[in-house]
């Protein structure tokens, strides 16, 4: 599904966000018992073992891949369908949201970038711990009251959400159930916990590190981040990802650190912003 066509679906069907985490929801269910019937009980069990801790800079670099593929199948940056799909909705399961709910809480960003009432995480005048531990709670919020603003505050809506409520957690521990299932406690604790901790951090930097606040202005906008050894590494090994500036003006780049840049006033860049919103 497009970009414009899941933004038009959110204000024409009021039930997408409950279909889509309970298909999730029966789909990973239904995975988790296959590979309950697959597994035998010696694969669950737990027994440590040095090269255990090799596992662990595989997942931290499996998490930042996870959040490119998610990011780049939103804006349809890879080139079939397809593939759009299937890394989009397999980086949902890999960070339990699922694909749907993260593609509307990322567009509504594009949409309203740095408005600190209609983006769904501006980094206000928070610290960067305090943003870390709402940002995705913040996020899910936004995505709420605007549903409530289009739809209207009545008893549909209200059942809505609150079976959001109860369906969207179960999906989460499902989607979490079925990667201890598939990988087993060892893959589980120094693979997927690793990859989980270092894609959530990951999203935060992007997110409060690459929209900086002009100390003249106050105002905050997307910027590109490459001038330090973490920075510079992050964009080799994760295709440019901190080039946030450049990813604002052009979305549909899957890499938008060998985006062109000409010189321009501040006028117009701020009107690319504008456009790529």
């Amino acid at each position: 599904m497009s970009s414009m066509s899941l933004m038009r679906q959110f204000y024409t069907d009021r039930f997408l966000h409950i279909r889509s985490f309970s298909l999730q929801l029966i789909l990973t269910s239904l995975l988790c018992v296959a590979l309950y019937q697959y597994h035998t009980p010696e694969f669950y069990q737990f027994e440590f073992a040095a090269w255990h801790l090799a596992l662990i800079p595989l997942g931290l670099y499996v998490g930042g891949v996870s959040a490119v593929f998610i990011h780049n199948a939103t804006h349809n940056s890879f080139r079939w369908v397809w593939l759009n799909e299937l890394c989009g909705h397999l980086s949902g399961l890999h960070q339990l949201w699922g694909f749907t709910g993260w593609k509307l809480i990322h567009l509504v960003h594009h949409q309203y970038s740095d408005n600190v009432d209609m983006d769904p995480h501006p980094p206000k005048d928070l610290s960067f711990w305090q943003f870390a531990k709402i940002m995705f709670v913040t996020s899910s919020k936004k995505i709420s009251e605007r549903y409530r603003e289009h739809w209207g505050v009545n008893r549909t809506t209200q059942r809505m959400q609150k079976w959001v409520m109860i369906v969207f957690p179960l999906m989460a521990t499902a989607n979490a159930i079925f990667w201890f299932m598939l990988l087993g406690p060892v893959g589980f604790l120094f693979f997927y916990i690793p990859s989980y901790i270092s894609n959530h951090l990951l999203f935060v930097d992007v997110n409060y590190s690459a929209h900086p606040k002009d100390p003249m202005t106050g105002e905050s906008k997307p910027s590109n981040l490459n001038h330090t050894l973490y920075y510079k590494l992050a964009n080799l090994i994760w295709f440019g990802i901190y080039f946030h500036g450049n990813h604002h003006r052009r979305p549909l780049l899957f890499n938008p650190r060998y985006m062109e840049v000409t010189p321009r006033s501040e006028r117009q860049r701020d009107e690319d912003l504008d456009v790529a919103a």
